[in-house]
């Protein structure tokens, strides 16, 4: 966040000595006021326009209590109803960017592309796609570790050897889909009913409650979640590094709602696109494999 400027100062400000006396017409009653009286008023001015002007500096930034959890920026993309709303939250030195999406507005799918592409590439290569965000895990080959699944085409099938059961998918009637797969395993017909699908992990949060992380590694991540009503939410951090931990505790103590939420691929990976022209929030990644994209 870019700092701030303070213009002038209470120093700075020059009163130039006034006659030695002012009347002032109160009412019905004429007062007689001399330079210690107008400089005491000038100086409660200053005073209190400086305190206005600090207000008005620190009123965008809304905390949520002693979690260090800071909302620094809110905007809006696309056209009502279809629009994509986009926040910005500073966490802990971290600058953690939450893309908010109604699913019954806008469509979803995944895009697979080898030899890999940025997210900008991704991007531009697609000129109706509002967001465009780094996907599921790839090797060093360029080929998805689990479950992908692009315009109907079966690029990766279960690893079933895999112990992570975050689903991302678009089903056949468009309707996207943020499901937890542990206990109950995709089957070959199951398959068949999605456009799209992503499998990855580890789930950071399960009905609404935070997992708890051993693991003190730490990297830029990328989070897909859906929130008690449905909506979709996609978290990214590239100002700093989060361990699973620090993103299940931002996730539950942001005010997102959250109720599933599992990780996507990070690192050097994370990256997404929203927006077009000039109006475009542009945080890019490597050469990755897949991405997700809304349009």
């Amino acid at each position: 966040m870019d700092g701030v400027e303070a213009i002038g100062t209470l120093r700075d400000a020059v009163i130039v000595p006034p006659p030695a006396q002012k009347q002032v017409q109160v009412g019905d009653n004429l007062m007689i006021m001399g330079n210690t009286q107008r400089c005491h008023m000038k100086k409660a001015f200053f005073s209190a326009a400086f305190f206005c002007m600090v207000l008005l500096l620190i009123s965008p930034a809304i905390t949520h209590g002693d979690d260090g959890i800071r909302l620094l920026t809110q905007r809006t993309f696309g056209v009502d109803p279809a629009v994509v709303k986009y926040s910005e939250y500073s966490y802990n030195g971290k600058i953690v960017s939450v893309i908010f999406i109604d699913p019954k507005s806008l469509s979803f799918s995944v895009s697979y592309a080898n030899p890999p592409k940025k997210v900008s590439e991704f991007h531009d290569s697609q000129p109706g796609v509002l967001l465009t965000l780094n996907g599921g895990y790839w090797d060093n080959k360029h080929f998805p570790t689990d479950l992908c699944i692009s315009n109907g085409q079966i690029i990766k099938a279960v690893n079933t050897q895999n112990k992570h059961f975050g689903l991302f998918a678009v089903d056949n009637n468009d309707s996207v889909l943020i499901d937890d797969l542990e206990g109950k395993p995709l089957s070959t017909a199951d398959l068949g009913r999605f456009k799209h699908a992503l499998k990855s992990g580890p789930h950071l949060v399960r009905s609404g409650k935070a997992l708890t992380f051993n693991a003190s590694t730490s990297y830029a991540r990328t989070v897909v979640a859906k929130d008690e009503k449905g909506n979709v939410l996609f978290i990214a951090n590239k100002t700093g590094t989060m361990t699973y931990q620090e993103m299940a505790t931002f996730l539950l103590n942001a005010g997102l709602g959250v109720a599933e939420a599992f990780n996507l691929d990070g690192g050097s990976s994370t990256g997404f696109a929203l927006g077009r022209g000039t109006d475009l929030v542009m945080k890019d990644s490597v050469g990755i494999a897949d991405v997700i994209q809304v349009r």
